[in-house]
């Protein structure tokens, strides 16, 4: 039915797909499994339409397609169900589900009444507690989630793509999902399955196809896979189970705390986390995507105001009403998402370097040309960053260098903490080994840094100590021989088998 041959994607240096593949029959759900980073939301991206491979053969019921977008990707009978969702929010239930597809009358306008009832249908088929007419924007992020699969489901589609979907999603939402995904399967509708729970795989799926450093690397019959296998196949390294020994703190209580989170909840995402960062150390955050680590990094800096729990910074309780507060305290922030959190991107390069700096004087300071000049050159020329004149607009630079520059400004502060939430999405080999070099010299030189992740190899190798998040807790806490990238993804993946220490 579905066959995708020698799939190569780069994005710059950085390999997506190496000579990727995944085959899929009529009437069969097969799960897509990897690691974070290992090319599998990229090879849902090509079959959307939304990248385009640099090589590659694609195969639909026998014949070679091209899909270089969503119009080709509709047209061949394909439909996607994103974890970060397609629906437009300021639209109604009613106009995102029809969008593209709606119900005229004879005289060409929009059938109302036709309209409400068929998406109506289309609720109650998949137990959605909401009105046609609510707007989105208004609905609980799991009724969303739902809301994004239905969508994908009314185009009827031969295959039907699902992208961490069950993310969000409560138990028997999930349950909802797999008996729609059932009766669809028995239509004969191929339905590619990403997801990282591995419960999930052994009981919906029937093949799976495991991707590993950007290339496919085994793929089979589901009942012909063990727990072990997977992670295997995955990681590379076999899961160590009883004779694994969780290792003592690499860091004695003789160290000085300099954050220290005590039982927090950010609904509706953070549950109950618990974590400790000392003087001079590199802290990792790992987890699946929305697990709750943009929230507590967040809570930390007073961007999220915690439900329930409390926050010491450097010894003494702290409830800082918002990010300035804790920045004036001594505290840095870098967030991956440039566009939105971090480059002011029509500024000069000079005006966003300073930019932090700017943030622990007073309102109405008066900022010296003379001071804010040699604060940026010193800055440029220490990170290496690659500029034409420090009057150019932040958007001029190379994304490598935007983040260089974020970077930049907030260790020229010199801050006791130091907050990055996956602050090498998106930027090149080279950036992110410098950006890794400045971290490591900051912690050396004693400042404390919390860091997470998407991408398991880069937190093993930047972090002292991870906390693994899952489901909105601390699942476990790896530190030196346990490390490791199996017991990672074990503990990501809610496997308690494993032997790291669990929190």
């Amino acid at each position: 039915m579905l066959e995708m041959k020698g799939i190569d994607k780069r994005f710059g240096a950085v390999v997506a797909l190496n000579k990727a593949s995944l085959t899929v029959a009529e009437g069969e759900i097969a799960a897509l499994a990897g690691s974070n980073g290992s090319g599998k939301s990229t090879m849902v991206k090509v079959l959307a339409g939304l990248v385009a491979p640099n090589a590659g053969e694609i195969f639909i019921d026998g014949e070679k397609k091209v899909i270089h977008s969503g119009t080709d990707s509709t047209r061949e009978g394909i439909a996607t169900a994103f974890q970060d969702l397609s629906l437009i929010p300021t639209m109604s239930v009613k106009d995102n589900i029809l969008l593209g597809c709606e119900i005229c009358t004879k005289s060409g306008t929009v059938d109302e009444k036709a309209s409400r009832e068929l998406v109506q249908e289309l609720l109650d088929r998949f137990h959605i507690d909401c009105d046609p007419e609510d707007y989105v924007q208004t609905l609980m992020p799991s009724t969303q989630s739902m809301l994004e699969v239905a969508k994908a489901v009314f185009r009827k589609p031969k295959i039907l793509l699902l992208d961490e979907v069950t993310a969000s999603l409560h138990y028997d939402e999930i349950e909802t999902l797999f008996r729609i995904m059932r009766e669809l399967r028995s239509e004969g509708v191929s339905i590619v399955y990403v997801t990282h729970r591995m419960n999930e795989i052994f009981e919906i799926c029937d093949t799976i196809t495991i991707m590993r450093s950007s290339e496919t690397v085994t793929s089979g019959p589901v009942s012909e896979f063990t727990l072990d296998d997977i992670i295997y196949y995955m990681t590379g390294s076999r899961p160590e189970h009883a004779q694994a020994k969780a290792s003592e703190e690499v860091l004695g209580d003789d160290r000085e705390v300099i954050v220290n989170v005590k039982d927090i909840s950010v609904y509706p995402k953070v549950k109950d986390i618990s974590m400790k960062a000392y003087k001079g150390e590199i802290v990792g955050i790992g987890g699946l995507e929305g697990q709750g680590q943009p929230e507590v990094i967040r809570s930390i800096l007073g961007a999220v105001r915690p439900s329930q729990g409390s926050i010491e910074f450097m010894g003494r309780p702290v409830k800082f009403k918002e990010p300035a507060d804790g920045v004036k305290a001594g505290i840095g922030f870098i967030s991956g998402d440039r566009n939105k959190e971090a480059i002011f991107d029509i500024r000069t390069i000079m005006e966003n370097i300073f930019a932090g700096n700017s943030a622990k004087e007073s309102l109405f300071a008066y900022l010296s040309g003379k001071k804010v000049r040699k604060f940026s050159e010193d800055a440029v020329k220490k990170y290496n960053i690659k500029i034409g004149k420090l009057k150019d607009p932040a958007s001029s630079l190379s994304g490598g260098n935007q983040q260089k520059l974020v970077v930049a400004r907030w260790i020229a502060m010199n801050p006791n903490l130091l907050l990055l939430d996956d602050p090498t999405k998106g930027v090149d080999i080279h950036s992110r080994q410098e950006i890794h070099e400045i971290l490591r010299e900051c912690a050396a030189n004693g400042m404390t840094v919390i860091i997470s992740a998407s991408d398991t190899e880069e937190l093993l190798n930047i972090s002292d100590r991870i906390y693994v998040f899952y489901e909105g807790r601390v699942a476990a806490e790896l530190s030196g021989e346990n490390k490791t990238a199996e017991h990672l993804v074990s503990a990501m993946m809610g496997v308690k088998e494993t032997g790291e220490k669990e929190a």
